[in-house]
């Protein structure tokens, strides 16, 4: 379903062998039919055009649980327990928690037991049933599905909780306050942006983008907070080192029939602690008739001690055929909503008190 609110909870997503270098290519990113060939525009560059989901995805950790190892794929069996357990979490995370039995809420799960709902709206806004991936992880490169350990200096940064762009456990809402002001929140409890990479990731709702192509440019729109990207293919040079920009400076470039976009020029706006440092390389590459594949590759030597990718898996599905307007501004109760909370518990413990 469409619609125009804010979830404010992430969850990250992407098989395959990937880069043992950095911004080099993986293998092939899927099993294609041997008799398919990826079709051109009518300027010649491979067609990516069109409206593409990762709904499929969804409930994928971006990090593989460390007791899988380096297995890439889930067996059926826990398959279906993640699929029931993204339900499940969905429908509480949102459940008036004073209409719930003690079995439901004895099965929350100890993120969601330290705040209440806010506003985001009801179970059948959110894209249940549709995460059928048995992937393990979003990550496929380190070959164990895991970040990088931290710089030593990375380690000792302290991170200002109003420039994080992404879902983070421990800022903002997921954090424990104060609330005193939008500052506190993070960018995309703000309405303002998920940023790059976590824009890509599936979460429980809206995972469509769209690719449009021109000679000299390829725009990507994301329905999450309806953001887009305009990627020059004509070979100019990245911004100044001056300019920096949320979402960084994109360059795109054709290698046989992958396209390879580097943005460069991140602003102070933080993914896991890194900001500025910040290099990434996507390489998208179309499988088949139906499936597309980005590959992101996320290098900072002041944050991670190397390199690591991710990859997310967009299908086509005549039920997604448009991306529609994302008004997470207008629709924004879940804000205001926390705010009034803080300020009704500061009232609660004020009362408390003794005179």
């Amino acid at each position: 379903m469409r619609r125009t609110a804010l979830w404010g909870v992430s969850v990250v997503v992407p098989l395959a062998v990937a880069v043992p270098v950095f911004g080099q290519a993986p293998g092939n990113g899927g099993a294609a039919a041997s008799d398919w060939t990826v079709p051109l525009t009518p300027w010649g560059h491979p067609d990516f055009e069109g409206v593409w989901t990762s709904d499929e995805e969804f409930g994928i950790p971006l990090e593989r649980p460390e007791a899988l190892g380096t297995r890439t794929t889930l067996t059926d069996e826990a398959l279906a327990v993640r699929a029931r357990t993204a339900e499940q979490r969905a429908r509480l995370e949102f459940a008036d928690r004073s209409t719930l039995t003690d079995e439901e809420k004895a099965d929350l799960p100890p993120d969601l037991l330290s705040h209440n709902p806010v506003g985001d709206g009801p179970e059948h806004w959110f894209e249940l049933g549709k995460a059928v991936s048995p992937r393990s992880s979003l990550i496929v490169e380190p070959e164990n599905g895991r970040i990088p350990p931290l710089t030593p200096g990375a380690r000792l940064r302290v991170i200002d909780p109003s420039t994080i762009a992404g879902f983070e456990t421990g800022v903002g809402s997921k954090g424990g306050g104060p609330f005193n002001g939008p500052e506190d929140y993070d960018l995309a409890e703000r309405c303002i942006t998920r940023g790059l990479p976590n824009t890509w990731f599936p979460q429980v709702y809206n995972n469509g983008f769209q690719i449009v192509q021109h000679p000299d440019y390829v725009v990507v729109l994301y329905e999450r907070l309806h953001e887009h990207r305009i990627i020059p293919l004509d070979d100019r040079p990245h911004l100044t080192s001056e300019v920096r920009q949320i979402m960084g400076d994109s360059r795109g470039r054709w290698e046989g029939d992958t396209l390879v976009v580097e943005v460069t020029n991140f602003g102070p706006t933080t993914y896991k602690g890194s900001g500025a440092g910040l290099h990434l390389v996507e390489r998208y590459r179309r499988v088949d008739a139906d499936t597309i594949t980005v590959d992101i590759t996320l290098a900072d030597p002041t944050t991670w001690t190397a390199p690591w990718t991710a990859r997310i898996t967009g299908k086509r599905d005549a039920r997604y055929w448009q991306i529609f307007e994302y008004a997470c501004h207008e629709a924004n109760y879940s804000l205001s909503n926390m705010l009034s909370a803080a300020r009704a518990e500061e009232g609660k413990e004020a009362e408390r008190k003794p005179e």
